[in-house]
């Protein structure tokens, strides 16, 4: 096997990312596409591709950001044959359909060869294509999705799952996904786990930092690292008069955590359509998930949205927390107990689902509120499973009521139970589901219920 990289020194990170299982689908599998890399920025897609190449005999890769010549290859003709040719010439290494990885990074610099990704599925299937790019989805807009012709893939902050495997910590997550519920002292191990990842968080710099060095200082210099960066692209995407907006609607995210969003909240002074730019903006980034309330009387659970009414979240429950100025002495003494722990664990939970159930299409998440005088209930997510809606609450800690769940079973009979989602590894009790925060993952591929 052997590596070309152009214009860009390689830097192999420890951490195993469990995509690196789709993407070896991808490889065998006999319809193909030219596959695009969707996420946000920092969140391991470059190096994902660069452990993938590991598996072919050539991997060559091609940094349009870093070096601008690399778009002459795509002037003129876009015929594959002539593209592999010139980049075959430059690379000084043979392109070999099945045999060669040929990856295009940070490709929205280069307009005509996201448009030649529809060449390559039509006149070179058999070539392994895979490209990526920071902010991608920005440019997707502008030139148009390449729809039928290129597969997605999205790559979101390490899961538990990745964390628990690069701590050493694999055999013990991955029976918790088999039994659900460990007794103590092993439920106490992962549940500390969990609080220590809810301030690390999933970005693979930080994750590193921690392996490593094991220092919290260290990996909160990171975390506030990443956080500069993405401030730092608010220029790239955004006009100069919606900058202020978009600061405005970064910097309030922490406040609303979980909650129905109000740009009155932001900037009552601000008209609310620019706030509601600026949180668009955001959202194509991938630095927020928007979940909208749906009245839930049936699939697909978008058919009964409303636009107006949602909640926010941040992508990487680490820095969300640096975003808040949460300090380490607060995180070290009282681990989820701080004044927003409540909404910091539903962070982790859709974090969670997420990470599980939209690898190859946007994240699409709901809750349920009911609005009624001297009767108000809201559950927090709408799970699908088994082609089924599961209303789920989360509890940060070990009590709490369930009375707005119920009021969801009793008032929708097609939901067949519901989820607690807790600190706790409590039995299930009546028609309620209950499994710790640890087993998110083995209870959505399990088939029961």
């Amino acid at each position: 096997m052997s590596s070309t990289t152009l214009f860009s020194p390689i830097k192999m990170s420890k951490i195993h990312r469990n995509a690196i299982n789709l993407l070896n689908e991808w490889k065998n599998h006999p319809l193909r596409k030219p596959l695009l890399l969707r996420g946000a920025r920092q969140v391991g897609k470059t190096h994902l591709i660069r452990q993938f190449g590991l598996e072919f005999e050539n991997h060559i890769e091609i940094n349009f950001e870093k070096d601008r010549q690399a778009k002459q290859f795509f002037h003129g003709s876009l015929d594959p044959k002539l593209i592999i040719q010139k980049i075959a010439a430059y690379a000084e290494k043979p392109i070999i359909p099945g045999k060669t990885l040929l990856f295009f990074d940070e490709i929205q610099e280069c307009e005509q060869a996201i448009t030649a990704l529809r060449y390559f599925k039509e006149e070179m299937q058999a070539l392994h294509v895979v490209a990526a790019g920071s902010l991608i989805d920005f440019k997707l807009k502008h030139i148009g999705m390449p729809v039928g012709r290129v597969q997605f893939l999205y790559l979101y902050p390490l899961s538990f799952s990745e964390y628990c495997t690069a701590i050493g910590r694999d055999q013990l997550f991955s029976e918790a996904q088999k039994q659900l519920k460990l007794t103590a002292p092993l439920h106490d191990i992962l549940i500390e786990e969990v609080k220590r990842y809810c301030w690390l968080g999933g970005m693979p710099a930080v994750l590193d930092a921690w392996i490593e060095h094991g220092n919290y200082a260290l990996c909160q210099e990171a975390q506030e690292e990443i956080l500069f960066a993405y401030r730092q692209d608010f220029n790239t995407y955004t006009k100069d008069h919606q900058l202020p907006y978009i600061e405005r609607v970064f910097s309030n995210i922490d406040q609303q955590l979980g909650q129905k969003f109000k740009y009155a909240t932001v900037d009552s002074d601000t008209r609310a359509v620019n706030l509601r730019d600026a949180l668009d903006l955001l959202e194509t980034a991938g630095i927020i998930h928007r979940i909208y309330h749906s009245a839930a009387q049936g699939l697909p659970l978008s058919a009964g949205i409303d636009e107006r009414r949602f909640k926010v979240y941040f992508f990487d429950i680490g820095l969300i927390q640096r975003l808040s100025g949460l300090s380490m002495k607060d995180w070290l003494f009282q681990p989820l107990a701080v004044s927003h722990i409540g909404h910091i664990v539903e962070q982790f939970v859709q974090q969670e689902y997420i990470a599980y159930t939209a690898q190859h299409s946007p994240p699409e998440l709901f809750y349920w509120h009911r609005e009624a005088k001297q009767s108000n209930a809201e559950v927090d997510f709408l799970f699908i499973k088994n082609g089924k809606i599961i209303p789920t609450e989360v509890k940060s800690g070990h009590s709490g009521r369930l009375k707005s769940l119920k009021l969801f079973l009793d008032s929708h009979p097609h939901s067949p139970y519901g989820l607690k989602i807790s600190e706790s590894n409590e039995a299930d009790f009546n028609s309620i589901e209950a499994i710790p925060l640890y087993a998110i993952q083995g209870w959505l591929s399990a088939q029961s219920n």
